[in-house]
This record gives structure tokens, sequence and C-alpha cells, in this order.
């Protein structure tokens, strides 16, 4: 029988296993989002942000985010180009970003001195090292090239790559707003094409700019529209809910009652009521709250003035009993808060820039786009709703934390024929208490209610004020760093199987391209690929094998985790095993060498990225006695073989790619479970007198 693929890389490597050195460069670095900048909230604004995965934002905030990610907006036209084209270029610095890979910065025009160019070359931008200058030479623009993104004065020009679309990459440029973005390359008569960030088919509006339904990047964009996109449509071209009944209206209001739920228990610890207010064809948001009581556990409280000692130790609860009467506002990118006092009148208004991240998309429970997510269509039930039965139609949705969301939406349409979002189940993420919310009285919204979500223009129209609020910083990822609350809404492997079904009568799941796998040892990746797994009782190992079909020429990796939980850290802390794939020059050639990821490289501190790399080396390291990494039949093959006293009931391991060739935030990330039985592996010897 032909000999399978990892076998095959096996032999290669050993035929120059002389020549391999110590791979430097990048390794799978978890879940998006790993450097913290969480906002002072106003009091009570906590209660108001109950939308899917805000915990992720609320803990790490979005200009971190956006440098990480890689995404910008705002195109600009023609004449800017232009304009740009024309400039001095005084010199280029080369640079690896931390998050992008490969980067490289021109400057621009002729206030620029040798003195003045290195230092800025020497710190092109926070966490990165020192680049390389070249005095006199523009940067190489990259393939494919999106842009520029021009800091203020225009003497500072990032060189921009498109890692997703034309619409998400603008994202990053104008996180910082006196950046301007100015598209060229393929977006600069394009449409915002791309794998995770937009529809391929969604174009770009009159005069370039966010292509409408343009998603975040990364696991926001799991439930998050981007801030810059002009909002959402029930018929966003190419996406799975495209006109589905069952996707959340666009504009719409309801009262909202939740509560919250500690870990093993069924006594509420927090409750509030509301309204919430709804056009995400405007990608507008408004949240009222008039009603608190109870234990808030969650992460990125606000200002407590009576604190609890938690059962988790460093856990922050806040016992919040006392009247409230607020409203937060979400549009696009700015989220306000208001705090009422007497007659109506506007006490406080104070309000943050929320970068890449929009509102919830309408159809953002029913598929798997983004990243480190999935999604389960369990079917129709009958619930109790309001003390009556209500058959909804039920979805499952998985978030970083590997927890999951439950949405029931109404299953018979109303008189107008619209299925109401009725009940959702949230998770606490790891930082807090899962909670039960519920809608009811609903309606549609009027054109003319729009001025309902400009509250704070016309405070500030009539001589009000409502400052930006400042944020205060810190590190670290989003699980795993900090003590651990359990919820109740952790994914169980024995229930959990993904099925995308949006009831969309335009789209179909497209089928898998011969990627094989889900047979026994088999299990395929999110992103097309498949891994192989086989007991070798001879040698009591397990060869590993990952093939998946790579962006262009970018690292990859395969972790070992030590349970199910798909964190970027284990949960006591404690170093990762990885083997490692770095490209050569061309990119056709790839070097594999194993290390252990630490838990400070999710800081993104040159000093880490340095130590993670010169501790890379061939094995064998942690019962890792072989590591290969090959071409073949034009996707990439890593392979590793591990020794274990006895064969292993099942393998949890990552497979991730990044953006680039050097250490860099990943691209991708997919956490998998190799489960028994694990089949025997082919004897590859040939019989005595055999050929």
């Amino acid at each position: 029988s032909p000999i399978p693929p990892l076998a095959r890389a096996q032999l290669r490597a050993a035929r120059r296993r002389r020549a391999m050195g110590r791979a430097v460069a990048a390794v799978a670095l978890g879940a998006a989002l790993a450097d913290r900048a969480a906002a002072q909230f106003p009091s009570a604004a906590l209660a108001e942000l109950r939308c899917p995965f805000a915990k992720v934002w609320l803990e790490h905030g979005p200009e971190r985010a956006a440098e990480m990610l890689g995404v910008e907006a705002h195109a600009a036209g023609d004449a800017d180009r232009r304009r740009l084209q024309e400039t001095q270029v005084y010199a280029s610095c080369t640079y690896n970003n931390p998050w992008a890979g490969a980067a490289c910065l021109e400057l621009r025009g002729a206030s620029w001195t040798t003195e003045s160019a290195t230092a800025k070359c020497n710190a092109p931008m926070s966490g990165a090292s020192p680049g390389t200058l070249a005095v006199g030479t523009p940067c190489v623009k990259p393939s494919p090239w999106a842009g520029w993104c021009s800091q203020p004065g225009g003497t500072v020009v990032d060189i921009l790559k498109m890692t997703m679309s034309c619409g998400s990459t603008a994202g990053f440029c104008t996180m910082a707003p006196v950046n301007t973005f100015i598209a060229d390359g393929v977006c600069a008569t394009t449409t915002g094409t791309g794998t995770t960030a937009a529809p391929s088919s969604q174009t770009a509006p009159p005069g370039g700019g966010v292509p409408r339904c343009s998603i975040a990047p990364g696991p926001i964009g799991a439930a998050h529209q981007l801030a810059q996109s002009p909002g959402y449509s029930i018929d966003c071209e190419g996406t799975p809910g495209q006109r589905s009944p069952y996707m959340w209206p666009l504009r719409w209001t309801a009262l909202m009652e939740s509560k919250s739920l500690a870990y093993t228990s069924d006594t509420v610890q927090y409750e509030s009521k509301g309204r919430v207010w709804y056009m995400l064809d405007k990608n507008w948001k408004r949240a009222d709250t008039w009603y608190q009581r109870g234990v808030q556990r969650a992460v990125g409280q606000s200002p407590c003035d009576d604190p609890v000692n938690s059962t988790q130790g460093t856990t922050l609860a806040c016992r919040r009993n006392g009247p409230v009467n607020s409203t937060m506002l979400h549009r696009g990118d700015k989220m306000v808060f208001i705090d009422w006092g007497a007659n109506n009148a506007i006490l406080n208004c104070t309000w943050l820039s929320l970068g890449v991240i929009g509102n919830v998309r309408p159809d953002w429970f029913m598929d798997n786009r983004g990243t480190t997510t999935s999604v389960q269509y369990i079917g129709d039930s009958h619930v109790y709703y309001m003390g009556e039965p209500r058959l909804v139609k039920q979805w499952r949705k998985k978030d970083f934390a590997n927890q999951y969301f439950t949405m029931s939406m109404q299953k018979h349409a109303d008189a107008n024929g619209t299925h109401w979002p009725l009940i959702l189940n949230v998770p606490g993420e790891g930082f807090g208490d899962d909670f039960l919310q519920h809608w009811h009285e609903h309606r549609t919204l009027e054109a003319s209610e729009a001025a309902e979500f400009l509250l704070d223009e016309a405070h500030v129209a009539a001589g009000g004020s409502c400052p930006e609020l400042v944020r205060s910083g810190g590190s670290g990822p989003p699980t795993g760093q900090a003590v651990h609350v359990p919820s109740n809404l952790e994914i169980q492997q024995e229930s959990w199987r993904k099925i995308v079904y949006t009831a969309s009568p335009v789209w179909a799941e497209p089928a898998a391209e011969g990627a094989g796998g889900d047979g026994a040892g088999e299990v395929k990746l999110k992103d097309g690929g498949v891994a192989t797994a086989c007991w070798d009782a001879s040698e009591s190992s397990v060869q590993v094998s990952v093939r998946a079909k790579l962006p262009g020429r970018v690292w990859a990796s395969v972790s070992c985790r030590d349970s199910d939980e798909c964190l970027m850290t284990p949960r006591g802390g404690g170093s990762t095993l990885v083997v490692f794939a770095k490209p050569d020059a061309d990119g056709q050639h790839y070097s594999a060498s194993v290390g252990m990821l630490k838990p400070e490289v999710k800081n993104f501190a040159p000093a880490a990225f340095k130590s993670f790399g010169d501790g890379l080396q061939a094995p064998p390291l942690e019962g890792v006695t072989d590591a290969t990494s090959e071409h073949v039949d034009g996707a990439l093959v890593v392979g590793l073989i591990r020794k274990y006293a006895a064969k292993p009931a099942s393998l949890n391991l990552t497979f991730a790619y990044g953006t680039g060739a050097d250490i860099g935030y990943h691209a991708s990330r997919d956490c998998f479970t190799l489960a028994a039985p694990l089949p025997p592996c082919p004897i590859l010897a040939c019989a005595a007198g055999e050929a």
C-alpha cells in the first residue's frame, strides 16, 4: 500500500537530519487579544454589556487587539493615493510585528535625519524589536498588497498586507483615530474579499470604504460586526445565514431580564431588568437599565462601593443593590455611557472607542465564522417562556473559552412573519457567572426612532459634556492566566458536533474537497485540513500527522495540550510542548523543531520571543523522538512521534499557523482531539526477498 504522508516525511527528514538547525520564529499563540487595556466603566455599565463574547474585549481592550490582529478601515480616494505615491521616501524600516509577522514602514519627507530615522527604526512599534533601516530605499510591497496606513503628518507610513479582507485590513490603521488608511493594490478598486473578516462577495461602497456585512477579526468576528462597517443586512451574499428567517431582526426593541447563576448552583446571584434597542442595519444598539440586585461577578467590573470576598480567590465580586437608571449606546466603534438624574436629565455622560468591535451581527449564533469557535444546530424544542409553553428553534455557539451559548428563537412566526429572539443562555467564559436572559414585548423599530440612539449627540449640542474615558493597562491572555471561574456550560466532547444549519434558502455548506478525516484516528480541521494518529506498539509511541494547506509562506505548529480545554496556557500555568515548522526563504521547504512555549510569550515581549526561539531544538524533548515538516501534494504536513508508557485513550492537540514566517500572532488556531481507538501504525519494512 502507499506509504502514508507522515512516513514519507520521516524518510526525507532522516536523510537531512544533520542539516536541520534550530528554527527561530513563531508558534501558536492561542486565543486573540493577548494584551489587556480594560476600560474603567461607569457604575452599572456592565449590566448593559450582555452580548456574546463581550468579556473578551472588555478584558483586553480594542487597541491592543487590533495591533495583534492587524485590522484596518476607512479607505481613501485616488487623490490620496497619488499624493502618497509622490511623497519622497527618506528611508524604510523592515521589522517584525509581533502580531502580524514581517512588516515595513516608510519614513517620508524632508524632516528626517540619520539620527531620527535610526531612533524610529529602533522602536518601530510597541513590543517590537529594533528593525533594519535602509536609507533611500522604499518598502517592498507585499503580496497581496492592500495599501498604506499613514500616521499624522504623513511622515511615517506602514505598508499593509491584506490578510483577511480590504474592509478588515483597514480597522487596525484607524484604531488610532489620527491615522488614515489609504487603499491601494488589491484594495484600490475592490471588494473586501477574504476568509474570516468579510464575505468574499461583499463589495465596497461607492468611493471606497468598508463593505456592509463585514465582521470583526478573529474570535470577535464570531459574534460581532466590524465597527467600521455601515451595518448588516438580511441578504449578506455568500454568508451561511443569507436570508434566513431565523436571524435576529435588524430593527427591534424589547424588554430584557437577566439572571446570573454560580457554578453548581441554581440560586440566582444577580439580576437586572431593562430595555434593549437594535438598529443592526446601522451597526447601532441601545440598552437601558432600571433595576439591579445581587452580587455581580464578571470581568471588567466598574468601581464597586460594596465589594464581596469571592470564593474564587482573586475573582472580583460586587454587591449591587442600589438604584440604577442608566443607558448604554453603541454606534460603530463608539460606546457611550449615560447616567440619568431627576426629570430625565443626563447626569453624567462618557464614551470610549471600541476600535474594531462593532455590534452583534444578527446571524452570530448560526454559523462558525470567526476563529476559535464552532456552532451546533440543535433543532426544535418546547420550553417554558414567560410561564407558558413555547416552541423554539435552538443553536449552541462555542466561544474561545471552550464554553457555549444557547440561543432559542421563536419557531412560529408572529402575525408579521417575524421570528423573535426569546431566550439566551450565556457562559461566564472563565471570568464570572453564567447568566440566562429573556426578551419580551418585542416590537419593530421605525426609521423615525433613530434619534433614540443619538442621545449623547443631542446632549452635547445642547451644551452638555461627554468626555472620553481613560483606559488603564495591563497584559495577559484571556484564559488560563487568572483563577478560573468554572461554568455550567463547558463543552462536553461526547455531546458536541459541529452542525452548521441556518435555514437559508440560498446557502448550502460546501462539501469538503477530499480532505478525508473522521475515520479511526482521524479528525477534520476547521480550515479543511486533516489530522491523523496511529499507535506503534513495538515502540510504545504515537505517530501524529497534521496536513493542511496554508495561505502562504507562514509558520505552522502542533502543540500538545494536557486536557481537552482549548486554552492558551494550561489551567495551572506552566509550559506547553510545541512542534514548530518554519519556512525557508522560498517557502517551499520547512524545517521542524521542538520546544516549550512559556506563558510569558503570550505577552508578546521581544525577550520572550527570543527566549522561545533560542530554546527550540531537534528532538528528543518531553517524549517527542521525531519531528518533521514537508510539502506533500501542495499541502504542509507536520508530523511528530511521541513515546508513552501506555497507549493513550485520546490526544488533545492544537494546530495553528501564522501571518508570516517569523514569530507572531496566529492567523488560525484549531483545538482538536484524536479519540480512541487509535489504529495500529502500518508496517513499512519490506519482508526478506521483497523489492
